[in-house]
């Protein structure tokens, strides 16, 4: 038998996650109103996890691009952001390559190209609201790919003011 969930919004944003090519862009549809993606942290040539060497497909050897970024609705941070993107890709046009490396928004470069957005892994992390708008709600791992190659691995967490 299945029981009925003790958040039902909750339920509906994951589904919505797990089907989007674009975390910001439902997010954005989510609320309303649009999001500023703001880069916190970007580091060129870094060593990858073995786990997202593996969900890359990456060279023993080959280096990415690590980013973090916030997404702001207003003054609010609805979801943070951790990606991997193998910035020297093939698969990614010389200008998107470029562009990576000024630091310009990877869900904007990507839209340019035949990108397609796997949730590989969406987990609720609460069954209930709490009232506290930083708290997480939901914890994303998906991978993008540009023409069925892999290109960046995103470790996403969105936050309860999502729902504000």
């Amino acid at each position: 038998m299945i029981r009925p969930s003790p958040w039902p919004e909750l339920d509906r944003l994951a589904r919505f996650v797990r089907a989007s090519d674009s975390l910001t862009d439902t997010l954005a549809a989510w609320t309303g109103r649009g999001l500023a993606v703001e880069v916190m942290n970007r580091v060129d040539g870094v060593c990858p996890d073995p786990l997202v060497a593996d969900s890359l497909a990456l060279y023993d050897g080959v280096r990415v691009q690590d980013r973090v970024v916030l997404m702001r609705c207003g003054d609010v941070v609805v979801a943070a952001a951790r990606s991997w993107v193998a910035a020297d890709s093939p698969a990614l046009t010389p200008a998107v390559r470029r562009e990576l490396r000024s630091g310009a928004d990877l869900g904007d470069l990507l839209r340019s190209q035949s990108h397609r957005r796997v949730a590989v892994q969406v987990t609720p992390t609460r069954e209930r609201a709490t009232g506290d708008l930083t708290t997480p709600v939901l914890a994303v791992q998906a991978r993008l790919d540009v023409g069925g190659t892999p290109v960046a691995w995103c470790d996403e967490t969105i936050f309860e003011a999502v729902f504000a």
